[in-house]
């Protein structure tokens, strides 16, 4: 007899209990958990704001729209847009690079985020994840002190997964004879947030593929760059 393997969902909805804030290419969805669980049933708009230095964007919720700022909040899902969920089109949120590139992800659970209020804000707030939003060339001068997680990408194969100082791993000697062409990064100066955002995208990976990218598998360990120049 075979091996079971589970087939694994790529893209739709599916019923949920938990609140979510999701990052779509087109804009932001709110799921009907969430919707349920903050009484935005009756709102109307909804203000978004951003905080760059921190990947996080907050949402005002509206019975009517306050400015000319404010974006619409019309029902989402059920094939015709008769669910409890909400959607709000504020596409212009995409031209941030950061948001961007989690609008990018494939797989729809890496675009969900469980939302908190704030109340020093007054709002509900979501911390996205760092998603590689900045690409070069692998022979593009990078700044020496750009620290943060990283990716090397031969076409569209992700090859490596790493973190620390961006520009000195990847002079390291051994690296010389590595295949790939395209380096891609996102910029996280605290330590410890390196290393639980490298461990977010090799757990996705590994989830996805059944195994880590080629030069991360070294004696069925993680290659991690755990002391960095």
């Amino acid at each position: 007899m075979g091996q079971w393997v589970k087939v694994r969902r790529e893209g739709g909805e599916e019923p949920e209990a938990t609140p979510f804030i999701t990052i779509r290419r087109g804009g932001v969805a709110f799921n009907a958990a969430f919707v349920r669980s903050a009484h935005l049933e009756d709102k109307t708009s909804v203000s978004v704001l951003i905080d760059s230095e921190s990947m996080r964007v907050g949402f005002k919720f509206l019975d009517d729209p306050c400015d000319a700022d404010c974006y619409a909040l019309t029902r989402d899902g059920g094939g015709r847009g008769t669910g409890v969920g909400r959607w709000a089109q504020a596409g212009v949120l995409l031209r941030e690079p950061w948001v961007a590139a989690v609008a990018r992800i494939g797989d729809i659970r890496l675009r969900k985020f469980k939302p908190k209020w704030s109340s020093t804000d007054s709002m509900w707030v979501i911390t996205l994840c760092p998603a590689f939003e900045l690409r070069v060339n692998a022979d593009s001068e990078i700044p020496s002190d750009a620290g943060g997680i990283y990716r090397y990408l031969r076409g569209d194969e992700v090859v490596y997964i790493g973190r620390g100082r961006i520009r000195s791993r990847f002079n390291s000697p051994e690296r010389r004879e590595w295949d790939f062409e395209v380096i891609e990064y996102s910029l996280v100066p605290d330590e410890q947030q390196q290393a639980h955002w490298e461990s977010h995208w090799l757990d996705s990976f590994v989830a996805k593929h059944g195994k880590l990218p080629i030069y991360n598998r070294i004696g069925g360990k993680v290659r991690r760059d755990a002391h960095e120049d």
